[in-house]
């Protein structure tokens, strides 16, 4: 099994770390994020089917989507 650490982005001030772990032909790719120096939450894909690139693609746009979805939701939170 091979593994890779991708360069981390923030986004919306939250930190979020990517790896990307390679056994034959099935790849397993997870992002973890951060916010307010503490851990908040790790996604994980998994596929046969996809290149590493895909994967890290589709992390990056779940990773976006579960740090817009906590924005929305505190706005509703701070408003209603």
């Amino acid at each position: 099994m091979s593994a890779t650490s991708t360069r981390p982005i923030r986004y919306r001030g939250v930190l979020i770390q990517f790896r990307l772990d390679r056994d034959g032909d099935n790849i397993f790719g997870h992002a973890d994020l951060f916010a307010d120096d503490a851990f908040k939450a790790r996604l994980s894909l998994g596929s046969n089917r996809h290149r590493p690139k895909e994967v890290l693609d589709r992390l990056r746009c779940l990773a976006k989507s579960k740090v817009d979805a906590w924005a929305i939701a505190g706005a509703r939170a701070t408003t209603g």
